[in-house]
């Protein structure tokens, strides 16, 4: 007998690299990582119960599945109480995030719906079901801030939540294009980017460049560059050639525009740096 259910996969952007940058300067232990790692199972744990209390849950198929250090997997039985999990899980992170000079926390998430999920209490892997690759592909493909689902997802929210969603096109670790309904579910997720279209001119892509060349020092841009290579197709700081940073920034904006990649790139940027978001607004959107 199979089972219908919603899974929803989170992770935090960026831990890792955070994570072996503290280690290697600091000389930190695992004491540290795994005080770390209970600050994101205190936002979880508290999600998942609010989320879950008006609902009539079997804990077989609604629970928190696998925690995985600054991610997590949940199973849920029903559709949109996987969405409401998120949607509280991002206020309580924003809260967080309010706090003064806290470091902000940016989470990617998935969510896939298998109607034919496999329970066998009698192994180890008591679920399986093609949605836990379907959802790892999501979260994987997600912009910073945002939350990627299936159609089977999509069609099983109300209309209002539906509203919300917009069709998103990714691409898997193997290069194939992949369609996607995407929100953004993080306050400081698009950072405030007007969705205006951009005309642009020579003019405006050497600003453009000048703008991140100011903002973002030559290994940040590679770091995030290496952090959203799935997203932007690609490591694309690598992929554009250069002997200097600023001879790098002319043949990357050339390649974004030449790839139909400049608003994701604009998006993933303004979520890594608040004030960039508004000068993009301020230069090219007046």
């Amino acid at each position: 007998m199979g089972y219908r259910l919603t899974i929803v996969q989170l992770d935090l952007v960026k831990s890792s690299q955070s994570f072996q940058e503290l280690f290697e300067k600091y000389d930190l232990g695992n004491e540290i990582l795994q005080i770390f790692i209970k600050k994101i199972e205190e936002i979880v744990k508290p999600a998942f119960d609010e989320s879950t209390k008006n609902y009539n849950i079997d804990p077989n198929f609604t629970k928190i599945e696998m925690p995985m250090a600054d991610g997590y997997r949940l199973i849920f039985q029903y559709s949109e109480n996987a969405y409401e999990f998120v949607q509280i899980f991002c206020e309580l992170v924003n809260k967080r995030n309010q706090k003064p000079g806290i470091d902000q926390w940016i989470f990617r998430f998935g969510a896939a719906t298998d109607p034919n999920v496999i329970y066998d209490s009698g192994i180890l892997n008591r679920l399986t079901g093609n949605g836990f690759l379907i959802v790892k592909e999501l979260e994987a493909g997600a912009l910073p801030g945002w939350l990627f689902i299936d159609n089977m997802t999509y069609n099983e929210l109300a209309q209002d939540i539906q509203n919300k969603f917009s069709n998103q096109t990714f691409k898997n670790k193997q290069g194939e294009l992949k369609q996607a309904y995407g929100c953004s579910v993080l306050v400081n997720s698009n950072a405030g980017i007007s969705p205006q279209p951009i005309i642009w001119t020579d003019e405006k892509r050497k600003n453009l460049r000048e703008l991140i060349q100011n903002t973002f020092i030559e290994q940040q841009l590679k770091d995030i560059c290496t952090e959203n290579q799935q997203t932007l197709e690609g490591n694309i700081y690598d992929l554009v050639e250069g002997t200097t940073y600023k001879s790098k920034l002319i043949n990357l904006v050339r390649y974004l525009h030449q790839n139909d990649l400049i608003n994701t790139f604009l998006t993933i940027l303004g979520s890594e740096n608040k004030n960039f978001a508004s000068q993009i607004n301020s230069l090219f959107h007046n």
